[in-house]
Order: C-alpha cells, then structure tokens, then sequence
C-alpha cells in the first residue's frame, strides 16, 4: 500500500471514528443541510440542465446490460 493510500485509508478511519460519535440531532442537521443544499442546486438549473439529469438518473437506474446496450445503440 502506497503511502497515499495509507494516508486515505487512516482519513477515512478518523472520519467513521467521528461519524460514530454524531448524535441523531447531529445527522438529522447534517442530512437537512444536504437537503437544502440539493434543493438550491436543483432550483438553480435550468429546464435543459434539469432534463439531462433526469436523463442521466433514469439511466443509472437501468440494468447494466440494457444501460450499455442503449450506449452502444446511441454510439452506433
């Protein structure tokens, strides 16, 4: 393991370390200011960045082979 890696890994270790000590109260305001924070994002777009997102959502949503046929289709 590089030392990057080493470094990435021990981040990530005091991160979980931390999350275990949030209380509910403390999720519960991190999640609402995640939600707000998506809202302000949304109502920021526009009607055509909007439709490319749903596109791109729905997408994902698809199984992967039918995701990936529909790519090829779309690139042939």
């Amino acid at each position: 393991m590089s030392t990057r890696e080493l470094r990435e890994q021990e981040g990530l270790a005091a991160e979980v370390e931390f999350a275990a000590d949030l209380t509910d109260a403390d999720r519960i305001r991190i999640l609402r200011d995640l939600l707000r924070t998506a809202d302000a994002i949304r109502k920021s777009k526009s009607a055509e960045e909007l439709q490319r997102d749903e596109e791109v959502r729905r997408s994902l949503e698809e199984p992967r082979p039918q995701r990936y046929i529909g790519r090829w289709e779309r690139l042939g």
